[in-house]
Parts: structure tokens; sequence; C-alpha cells
């Protein structure tokens, strides 16, 4: 189950598009970590780093938003801690129940689902805020 980046999701933001493409590299590297042939150890060690590159493209747009005042700063910020802790229970899931269909079912939902709704529902919002800005 392969991730594919489509102009569908691109916002025109240089930094969010490229962060996008490095979250959409890093999901596939997970799904790939969970095939048969690895093992849990290995989606154990790529989840968490997926993980941290979330964080990292949060704090990213966070600082963009809080620069420029955007007004769905809170709502943003809500949903970016309701997604991290969705990652998190996740992880947790992953570590102590191992690479079972179950757990690896649901993560693969909330990825898929978070990275097209996140981008399609919030960051198109932040993009076109962000298009009187000059940041790059």
């Amino acid at each position: 189950m392969k991730a594919v980046w489509t102009d569908a999701l691109a916002s025109g933001n240089k930094t969010i598009d490229s962060q996008h493409k490095q979250l959409l590299d890093h999901i596939n590297t997970f799904f790939d970590s969970i095939s048969k042939e690895h093992g849990h150890e290995t989606s154990v060690r790529t989840l968490n780093f997926l993980v941290k590159y979330v964080r990292y493209h949060f704090a990213t747009e966070e600082e963009l938003m809080r620069k420029t005042e955007y007004e769905h700063l809170q709502d943003h910020l809500h949903y970016h801690r309701k997604l991290v802790d969705s990652l998190m229970k996740c992880y947790k899931r992953l570590i102590s129940d191992g690479n079972s269909e179950y757990v690896i079912q649901e993560i693969s939902t909330l990825l898929q689902d978070w990275f097209v709704c996140h981008i399609m529902e919030h960051d198109l919002k932040l993009v076109k805020h962000l298009q009187g800005y000059e940041f790059e």
C-alpha cells in the first residue's frame, strides 16, 4: 500500500509542499517496514522516526501561523495535537501488540486519512493565508 503525491495535494508553498512530500516518503517507508519481510523492531523504529518528522513539520507550520497571525491558529494547533496524540497511541499499540493485522490497519488508515484530510481541509486554508507573505 503506497501513498502517492498528486498535484491535487500541492499547496503552492515551497516549504510546506517539500515537507509534505518528505512526509509521504516517510509514510511509504513505514508501509514498507510493515511488510512481512521486515521485523517488528524495524516497524517501531520507522514509526518513531515518522512521529518525529510529523512533529518537526507541525512546528514549521505553527511557526508560519504565529508569524503571520493566522486567524485559525488555535483550531489548527488543536488538530495538530489531536493527530500527534492519535499517532502516539498507535505507536504505543505497535510496541505492545507487534505487527498485528489490526494495529497495522489502524496505523495505515490513520496515516492515509490524516495525510489527505490534513492537507485538503487545513493546510490549503493556511496556504491561502500565507500567499500574502514572502518566506522562500
